[in-house]
């Protein structure tokens, strides 16, 4: 087993923002990293070995002490309230220019913003280094390794299947580039969007989760759903389609492209249907809500609240916790009575009519859209709606 040197390196330089730090990693440090690489997520998001022991540690030590020394990988430990919670490295395996990024947090210290932190110390030092370019990559579901990189700048361009081998298995991965320039902020490249639990009078709104996926099935099977929704008609809806439907939406909010919430009653947690705020423009501050009801959700004036409370939260200020949107429409059929009725008591504003309109599938007959929109200033004269 390698053995530990007690002496320092100064190679490795100190990158403080007054909260976080990072240094170089320790010998006294050995324990700290067993402990936190023995956590279930180390395991299933990372290739550290498993289970993760001591001498993995003193190795681990050594090596960084050797690449900094090469030039090839720079190793920082993370540090906060005085204590290492983590690392985050900087390799430069083909080019000098280019690099890879790779950061873990000990358990105790995730969901604080501290890793967003540490990853504006490195990038800044990195480009200072001659680093030019640098990448990000980890196996599709690790949302949190997304979030963290999505916070300064990098933007998924989707998910590449095969991308990386985990344990002896070939997996779907994310992968994600920047360019590094000298003083430019290292801020979202792109909204992220989060379905906060939004409760009316009548209706709850809040993130789909996995235990819902027999209830979209259910929903999206009826005979009137499959009528009306786009793409439905011909389409059996199945467990699979369900949980596909679940990760789509979750890849549209983290790339900013819409917001879904499930409907369930105020005073219960069963899903009754589901209502989208569509973006069409990010720039005007303009989007789209759509919905669909749930058998059992039907008849009771729960969409017509839904509707309106999704389209109040796009609406209101970001002060206000809403997404600070200008506009928001709602589209139609114009035979769809029961749709038109819905955003009218949800308090739309009608706005003309778009005709021969051809909807997916790409054979499908064309059809006239009932447009409608809202605007922040209809909000002062409407209540929650929970009238029929």
């Amino acid at each position: 087993m390698p053995g530990l040197s007690s002496s320092s390196s100064s190679l490795v330089p100190q990158l403080t923002d007054g909260l976080v730090t990072l240094r170089e990693l320790r010998d006294d440090d050995v324990d700290t990293i067993v402990a936190y690489c023995n956590d279930p997520a180390m395991e299933r998001w990372t290739t550290v070995p498993w289970p993760y022991r001591r001498e993995h540690a003193v190795e681990y030590v050594v090596a960084g002490r050797r690449s900094w020394a090469e030039g090839s990988r720079f190793d920082f430990g993370i540090e906060y309230e005085g204590r290492l919670v983590g690392a985050v490295d900087l390799r430069r395996p083909v080019l000098p220019a280019l690099a890879e990024i790779g950061f873990a947090l000990a358990p105790q210290a995730r969901g604080r913003g501290l890793m967003a932190r540490a990853l504006r110390l490195v990038l800044p030092w990195g480009a200072r280094q001659g680093i030019e370019v640098v990448q990000w990559r980890a196996n599709a579901g690790n949302w949190a390794s997304r979030r963290a990189a999505w916070s300064v700048g990098f933007t998924v361009q989707g998910t590449l299947p095969g991308l990386l081998e985990h344990r002896g298995t070939i997996v779907d991965g994310w992968l994600a580039s920047m360019r590094l320039t000298p003083g430019a902020p290292l801020l979202p490249a792109h909204p992220w969007f989060d379905p906060v639990t939004v409760t009316g009078h009548a209706v709850r709104l809040r993130a789909a989760r996995d235990s819902d996926v027999p209830r979209f099935v259910q929903g999206l099977s009826d005979p009137e759903c499959r009528w009306w929704l786009p793409g439905m008609r011909d389409k059996a809806f199945t467990d699979e389609e369900a949980r596909a439907q679940l990760r789509r939406n979750r890849e549209n909010e983290a790339t900013g492209k819409s917001l879904s919430w499930v409907v369930t009653d105020a005073d219960r947690d069963v899903m009754l249907g589901e209502v989208v705020v569509f973006i069409h423009s990010q720039r005007d501050g303009q989007g789209e809500v759509g919905y669909w009801m749930h058998p059992e959700g039907r008849g009771r004036g729960l969409a017509t609240e839904a509707a309106f409370l999704a389209a109040r939260h796009a609406l209101l200020p970001l002060d206000e916790g809403g997404l600070g949107w200008a506009n928001v429409g709602l589209r139609a059929s114009v035979d769809n009575v029961a749709s038109r009725r819905v955003a009218e008591k949800a308090g739309f504003r009608p706005a003309g009519t778009e005709r021969g309109i051809r909807r997916p599938p790409d054979d499908s007959p064309r059809v006239d859209l009932a447009r409608y929109d809202m605007i922040p200033g209809d909000l002062a004269g409407l209540d929650i709606p929970g009238r029929r």
